[in-house]
């Protein structure tokens, strides 16, 4: 028996055949006035049509329709019973161009590489757009959350687009018209999500905040309750974003389960925002719970859980370490890293008494092989990281002190310690942890004295002129700190001596206050020579990004070509996403070229990463005084 639905179908399928309803070329289609809902959903319909001239047909008038059609075609696409709609939706939607004519060129070409590549570089491609100049590459990737032909490609932009939400952040003001006019009408989940983060931002008050929460709640269940497909090549893809150490691999769940944790993230920032507190504590029980999925190692789970308690922690959520104590007590007395973020959301409740207890807890648990040396060492970089400076000196301290440091761990502890140090100015003591690490370790089997020192510098794959280097530089910052220009010019010669290609040495030789014009030439010639070398290794490693970054930083604190400089640093970008060094040699090279805006806005993404890096902090508020 034949239904309404399907007699209507096959008239206006005949209709469109016949010419009537609509003719093939899209200059008619718009001279007769776009179709309505009902007509394009019939024609989707016609999509699984028993008679081929009927499917030809609808194919043909849903291609000229082109980004009219998209949002049905979709929705046939991911969801249609029917193999044949389904197949043919997906081909349609395949045809539709990604760019348009307001894209910047450099755009253009980036969406046309999107088109032509697996998942991984897609993935490469979305980084790009989120950061090209002047935001040119927002809309562009509001279309990909619309038109991408894998529901795990739009929920990856959509993802990348809402992480960059941050209240009170006027960056954002500028992407929101942007990434409305990219999503356009679509219906697909990670739009919907999206869509509810611009409406929620763009709010001037309580009440209209209500409807773009409660959206944004029925999105995220939603999108909890169907993990996208798309297993093709995800697990090559790079990371989705900076949400935490262990959010960012395969072995965390997924890029699907990536992405989700970034909408939840965002949704508790909004309920933040809108002070419904006890609300984002319900969403944040969901997002400790979610980290514990039975498959999931329980190492890995609780180096999740941690990285969520010190997040949750940060945003003023300290109480949220009660509902990881509820649920998973086990977790802060066995796991170290659940241990100390469960002492940070102490501290940040003026607990000092309870913060002290658990992190001197968390450091009592042993190491005594190779594997448990590298946990500390992980665990004195995260603590850094989160802000918790002195548990930090502990474990680096232990680490470099410890005679039963293997080797390996004690070199790479070393090297880390004395840039913490540096970091937070204690010049002198970053000085004398690489000098300890160049003369060795008395009473241990690999060496002692000068031999051992280079012996453990070969073991780890560090070059031990540059360590040296590294060393006399921090005495050069030390004597900078005392005001003594004269140990500083001799710690400069001697880092210089030790490795003549070290950048920071090289930017120090520039800058020393008391040059004269001869040894300010000077100083510029070594900077050439040493461009000069740093191009060489480029050209012969060119997917090393070290050596990009090096020749930017040269540069932009220096002298020379600085279009290039600031082309290099966007190039070590690709490689590495929002990397916190990179983004603030990005915006040195922003600086040195005067558009001081976009040097703020790239040193506050940098500080996004590492919010506790005095470093970057210190920059941003030079960028921000000029």
């Amino acid at each position: 028996m034949r239904t309404y639905d399907s007699l209507r179908r096959r008239t206006l399928a005949s209709l469109v055949v016949a010419g009537f309803l609509l003719v093939a070329g899209p200059s008619a289609v718009q001279a007769a006035g776009q179709p309505s809902a009902e007509e394009i959903a019939a024609l989707v319909e016609s999509l699984g049509a028993d008679d081929y001239a009927e499917r030809e047909a609808a194919a043909e008038q849903l291609n000229a329709l082109g980004a009219a059609a998209v949002d049905p075609l979709f929705a046939a696409a991911e969801v249609n019973a029917d193999l044949e709609i389904a197949l043919r939706a997906r081909w349609l939607v395949d045809t539709i161009p990604l760019d348009t004519e307001r894209d910047p060129p450099e755009v253009t070409k980036l969406l046309d590489k999107y088109k032509r590549k697996g998942f991984a570089d897609r993935v490469q491609v979305m980084h790009r757009l989120l950061r090209a100049d002047d935001d040119g590459g927002i809309e562009a990737l509001a279309r990909i959350v619309r038109l991408d032909r894998s529901s795990l490609g739009s929920r990856v932009a959509a993802a990348l687009l809402a992480r960059e939400w941050q209240p009170n952040d006027t960056a954002w003001n500028g992407m929101r018209d942007r990434i409305s006019t990219g999503l356009g009408t679509s219906t697909r989940p990670s739009a919907a999500f999206l869509r509810t983060v611009v409406g929620f931002s763009a709010a001037d008050a309580a009440a209209a905040q209500e409807q773009p929460l409660a959206d944004a709640a029925a999105t995220l269940a939603q999108l909890a309750g169907k993990l996208p497909e798309g297993t093709e090549g995800a697990g090559e893809a790079q990371p989705v974003g900076g949400v935490g150490p262990a959010d960012n691999s395969a072995a965390a769940g997924g890029i699907g389960e990536t992405t989700l944790r970034i909408f939840q993230r965002c949704h508790i920032q909004m309920l933040l925002a809108a002070g419904r507190r006890e609300a984002a504590l319900a969403e944040s029980r969901r997002l400790l719970q979610a980290c514990f999925s039975p498959e999931k190692d329980i190492t890995l789970a609780g180096e999740e859980a941690a990285s969520t308690l010190v997040w949750l922690v940060a945003r003023g959520l300290p109480e949220a370490v009660d509902l990881l104590a509820a649920d998973r007590p086990e977790l802060i007395r066995d796991d170290p890293l659940a241990g100390y973020a469960a002492a940070l959301a102490a501290r940040a409740r003026h607990d000092d008494v309870q913060a002290d207890r658990l992190a001197a807890a968390a450091f009592a648990k042993p190491a005594g092989t190779n594997a448990e040396f590298a946990d500390r060492l992980q665990t004195a970089i995260l603590l850094t990281k989160w802000g918790a400076a002195d548990w930090a000196t502990r474990e680096y301290t232990t680490l470099v002190d410890g005679q039963r440091t293997p080797a390996a761990q004690f070199g790479l502890s070393a090297i880390m310690f004395s840039e913490f140090l540096h970091d937070q100015e204690r010049e002198d003591e970053a000085a004398a942890c690489l000098r300890r690490l160049l003369e060795g370790r008395s009473g241990k089997g690999d060496g002692n004295g000068d031999g051992g020192g280079e012996q453990i510098l070969q073991l780890i794959g560090r070059d031990p002129r540059s360590i040296r280097s590294r060393m006399h530089y921090f005495e050069s910052c030390a004597a900078a700190l005392r005001g003594d220009d004269g140990a500083r010019r001799r710690a400069i010669e001697e880092s210089l001596r030790a490795y003549a290609k070290d950048v920071d040495g090289l930017i120090g030789l520039y800058t020393l206050p008391d040059n004269t014009p001869a040894q300010k030439a000077d100083a510029v010639a070594r900077i050439r020579r040493a461009l000069e070398q740093i191009e060489n290794e480029i050209q012969s490693m060119p997917d090393e990004t070290n050596g990009y970054n090096e020749y930017a930083w040269l540069v932009a604190n220096t002298e020379g070509d600085l279009q290039k400089a600031t082309r290099y640093s966007k190039l070590s970008l690709v490689k590495s996403f929002d990397s916190s060094s990179y983004l603030d040699t990005l915006a040195h090279c922003q600086a040195a070229a005067g558009d001081k805006s976009a040097a703020v806005r790239t040193q506050m993404l940098a500080l996004r990463q590492e919010p506790h890096n005095r470093t970057i902090r210190k920059n941003l508020a030079r960028f921000q005084a000029q």
